[in-house]
Formats: structure tokens, C-alpha cells, sequence
């Protein structure tokens, strides 16, 4: 696939937030960043057959359709709001391609926690 064919796909994808809420930075990516960003990890070889991408924060799920497109075997979509879950549900859905058997949507709230290992050096 060439960028503009993505870009032209992606173009097509209702990426505004319904029901933005500014406590979760939900900000929408255009359909020119996200091919960009996604097109460039896919010459790098970090997207594309047989990979498992997973797009934290998914929003209104551009960059979840992108890594679909660009033929990853699967792709983890996880946010924390449900209204954009759904909306990337939606938008999925309404690419008229069959990504649903690709991408697999998981309402989530991550946490970081940092490790409790300690790492000892042993003098001699």
C-alpha cells in the first residue's frame, strides 16, 4: 500500500471526538499524521504481516484502522473511555473492510508500576 493510498482511506474516518474530555488528552489525529506515522513504522518493518500492534490510548481509532490496513494480523485497541471505544468501534466498522476480525477492542484503564527489583553490583 503507498501513503497516499492510506491517507485517502483514512480520510474517510470521522476522527473528532464526540464527547472530548481534556482530563484524558483525547485530542484527534488527522488522517495525515497517522499515515505518516504508521506508513513510516511499516517501511521500518515495525508494522505489517504477521505483526500484533496494539494502540494504547486508541481514541477514535485511526491509528488502530492504519496498523489494520497496513495488513498487522492483529491490533490491540485499548482506552479507558467507553464513548471512544465506541466511536472506534464505529469507525471500524464503517471502513466496509472486514478489520473487526482484525482489531479487538479492551476498555482499560492502564497503570504504570514501577518494578521492585533491585539490581546489585558485586564488587571483587
Amino acid at each position: 500500500m503507498k501513503l497516499k493510498h492510506l491517507e485517502s482511506a483514512l480520510s474517510s474516518i470521522d476522527y473528532q471526538f464526540s464527547k472530548p474530555r481534556i482530563e484524558l488528552e483525547q485530542y484527534p489525529t488527522s488522517a495525515e499524521l497517522a499515515a505518516a506515522v504508521t506508513f513510516t513504522a511499516y517501511n521500518k518493518g515495525d508494522l505489517g504481516e504477521n505483526i500484533i500492534a496494539c494502540d494504547l490510548g486508541c481514541g477514535t481509532g485511526m491509528l488502530t484502522i492504519a496498523c489494520a490496513l497496513l495488513g498487522c494480523g492483529q491490533v490491540f485497541a485499548v482506552d479507558c473511555d467507553e464513548n471512544a471505544i465506541r466511536q472506534a468501534q464505529h469507525n471500524t466498522q464503517e471502513m466496509d473492510m472486514d478489520l473487526e476480525y482484525v482489531v479487538n477492542f479492551i476498555l482499560a484503564e492502564l497503570k504504570f508500576v514501577p518494578s521492585t527489583t533491585v539490581t546489585q553490583q558485586h564488587r571483587g
